[in-house]
């Protein structure tokens, strides 16, 4: 890979002459086999036509190129041969021929003005010229200009993102993910053709917290143009950096991925839940609490505890994660509550907290008084009333809830189904948390009834959900 800089750089080793108007052999001058061919030394740019070189040009690129030549017998007789070179443009487009002048020397330089552009084959040959008839001309040397240089890499690694948490610590090894593309000449939308040659990506180059520089470690590119680095690196900040390469050598901007090692890292997330076997209780009704600890290095240890609206938060039960990683307890509510799982954490892992609140419906108990019998309808106790005397329901309501609201509804059997006949308005509780509500019977002789109490509350009522209570039967007599 050779770099042609203005004009100056592609060179082909041989002895040059005097400079005489750029003529080709192929355009009717003799061509004497007595003359020396010229040679082409090792390393210069000279492919096949089936497999050109890859050379790069400065920006712009230069109005021509040089070439170096090697003539084995630069002078014969006291005459000295001229070096001239025929070059051309493979898509047709363009040939020039340069020479240098006599020079009694075994290798010279030959300047061809031929433009040069990004992208495109070019072919020469040389030939040795005494005045007056051409050698035969070297074999067909051709390369190829890729001037482009690739794009900035691309460089990932998941253990040290750019901003959030590392997930290694120093001395563990990590893997970098680095990726890149060549970029084509202008216009071009594919790297093919005479005229849009791209050399493709080669490799990395990079370095550790200073620029790559000569000699700097390379990785390979695969045909995809990424590649893996991984190294183990130690405490600190770091800046690493990477320049990606193509095959004619052009080199990208380096890309600098930063990132910090950590000495230690800090105890990893603890996985921990806690479920109940529902979201509402009624007053009294047992919950079943099931905390679930994920994976830990160590301790097992799982503390549940209770804290009831208005109440203090007490321990449930404390214990040892099964094989499953879970830890169950009861707990018997009587209003919101809120359940929490605690685990202390271990050497590896954090201490960790979760929580679940429930809710409760108040409890409603009822006494209905007044009545002088009881007798059954169906399987269905009903007391009885005397028409000419009152039926009295008294509600009560747990928890205690002095000042909330408690309503009654009564409802009548007719035609084989019950009737709502009347649902009072809200009534107060009192500082027993009762409310109570009688009914006048006079013209209910022969008929039946059911009654039953509501709670409701109100805004300012946040421990407990409202509920009804049990329906009471009643029939009336004359």
């Amino acid at each position: 890979m050779n770099r042609l800089r203005n004009g100056a750089a592609l060179l082909l080793a041989g002895a040059l002459v005097t400079a005489l108007p750029a003529v080709a052999a192929a355009d009717g001058t003799p061509v004497d086999p007595a003359l020396p061919t010229p040679t082409v030394p090792a390393g210069t740019s000279c492919g096949s036509a089936d497999s050109p070189v890859w050379s790069t040009v400065s920006t712009p690129p230069p109005a021509g190129f040089s070439v170096q030549i090697g003539i084995p017998r630069p002078t014969v007789n006291g005459v000295s041969y001229q070096g001239v070179v025929h070059a051309w443009d493979a898509d047709g487009t363009q040939s020039a021929d340069g020479s240098a002048d006599r020079l009694p020397v075994t290798s010279q330089s030959v300047y061809v003005p031929l433009p040069l552009t990004d992208g495109h084959t070019y072919g020469w040959h040389a030939s040795t010229y005494d005045g007056t008839s051409y050698s035969a001309p070297t074999d067909p040397c051709y390369f190829r200009l890729d001037g482009s240089a690739p794009v900035v890499p691309a460089v990932t690694d998941p253990d040290f993102p750019p901003e959030g948490t590392p997930k290694k610590a120093a001395g563990q090894p990590t893997t970098f993910s680095i990726s890149a593309a060549e970029s084509l000449p202008a216009g071009c939308a594919a790297a093919d053709g005479p005229d849009c040659s791209a050399s493709g990506l080669d490799h990395f180059v990079y370095g550790l917290d200073q620029q790559p520089g000569i000699g700097a470690a390379a990785l390979p590119a695969d045909a995809a143009g990424t590649a893996d680095l991984t190294v183990a690196l130690p405490w600190g900040v770091h800046t690493l950096y990477v320049d990606a390469v193509d095959a004619a050598g052009n080199r990208s901007s380096a890309a600098a991925y930063q990132l910090t090692v950590p000495s230690q890292l800090p105890p990893a997330a603890t996985d921990l839940t806690l479920a109940t076997n529902a979201s509402s209780y009624d007053y009294g009704a047992t919950a079943k609490l099931t905390a679930h600890l994920g994976q830990t290095d160590g301790s097992r240890t799982v503390a549940l505890y209770a804290q009831p609206y208005d109440g203090k938060k007490t321990l449930v039960t404390t214990g040892q994660a099964d094989a499953d990683g879970d830890l169950t307890a009861t707990y018997k509510v009587t209003r919101r509550t809120t359940f929490t799982a605690e685990f202390a954490g271990d050497d590896r892992q954090a201490p960790a907290t979760a929580a679940r609140t429930v809710t409760a419906r108040a409890r409603v108990t009822e006494s209905l008084t007044g009545s002088y019998t009881t007798t059954h309808y169906g399987s269905t106790l009903y007391r009885v009333y005397h028409h000419t005397a009152k039926a009295k329901q008294t509600a009560t309501v747990a928890p205690a809830k002095p000042g909330q609201c408690a309503r009654f509804q009564i409802q009548r059997y007719a035609s084989g189904t019950w009737h709502t006949e009347t649902t009072s308005a809200c009534r107060a509780l009192t500082s027993q948390s009762t409310a109570a509500m009688s009914v006048t019977l006079t013209r209910s002789a022969g008929q039946r009834f059911r009654i039953r109490a509501e709670y409701v509350p109100s805004s300012k009522d946040t421990g407990n959900l409202g509920t009804w209570g049990a329906w009471q039967y009643y029939a009336v007599r004359r």
